[in-house]
């Protein structure tokens, strides 16, 4: 509730000019929509900035993760795409991977209005991410991929 009401108060920031968004560190497209994991997994020639071959962790620009989800520094955004998730807080990385990667890959891409931002505010997708992972804590976990899932289920604008 927090974060939707964040978004809320945003939007109608944007919407008076109080704020502005930067014009670098990809798309500054904001608005309702989103492509999902699927979609993304099986159109790479529809990336921007990014490669399928991308670390997940590359240059620490990305995701973060704790020594106890080690090997999932090295998956790449494509691998990310396939995740199926499962039980416990591994099966809760992989799940949050998933919608991480594809929230990723719509915030970059200028042709989508997505509404969230990879590295700002009001909704850093990032710093969200790492912090849900920071916590090895399932349930905070799934409740952010939840949040991105809904966003990246919006409606794809691509075809």
């Amino acid at each position: 509730m927090k974060r939707s009401l964040s978004m809320v108060l945003a939007a109608a920031a944007l919407a008076l000019g109080v704020v502005s968004l930067p014009g670098s560190a990809g798309a500054t497209n904001i608005g309702s929509e989103g492509c999902t994991p699927g979609y993304w997994k099986n159109h790479t020639d529809s990336w921007e900035e990014f490669t399928p071959g991308t670390p997940l962790n590359v240059y620490a620009s990305n995701f973060t993760f704790p020594d106890e989800l080690a090997q999932y520094r090295t998956a790449t955004f494509l691998e990310a795409l396939s995740f199926k998730g499962g039980r416990g807080v591994e099966g809760a990385t992989q799940i949050l991977m998933r919608a991480a990667t594809a929230a990723y890959l719509n915030a970059a891409h200028e042709g989508i209005g997505y509404p969230y931002r990879r590295y700002q505010d009001p909704f850093n997708i990032r710093d969200q991410v790492n912090s849900a992972l920071a916590s090895l804590d399932r349930a905070t976990m799934l409740d952010l991929a939840a949040e991105l899932d809904q966003a990246n289920n919006l409606g794809c604008p691509l075809n």
